[in-house]
């Protein structure tokens, strides 16, 4: 990347305190966070990942959870057929 620089964010304290106590680099997790979040707005995680990389990742990645409107679901749409 280059050269770094200086920058000043706001964290609350009380994070900030428990990063220091778990010997945690705040200045590099908040730059490693920043690159994924570059990279996913640019769309290039999909671009560069080949297909076989992605289903590996994609079978430890839940992508989705239980629907929050837990009525019954509609007559039979949920039935497959052939």
């Amino acid at each position: 990347m280059g050269k770094k620089g200086y920058a000043t964010i706001y964290i609350d304290k009380e994070i900030i305190k428990e990063a220091k106590e778990l010997g945690l680099n705040v200045s590099k997790i908040c730059e490693n966070a920043l690159k994924e979040a570059i990279r996913r707005l640019k769309g290039e995680y999909s671009k560069n990942i080949s297909n076989s990389q992605f289903s590996d990742i994609s079978k430890s990645v839940k992508w989705a959870g239980q629907d929050l409107n837990l009525r019954p679901s509609a007559r039979q749409a949920d039935i497959l057929t052939n």
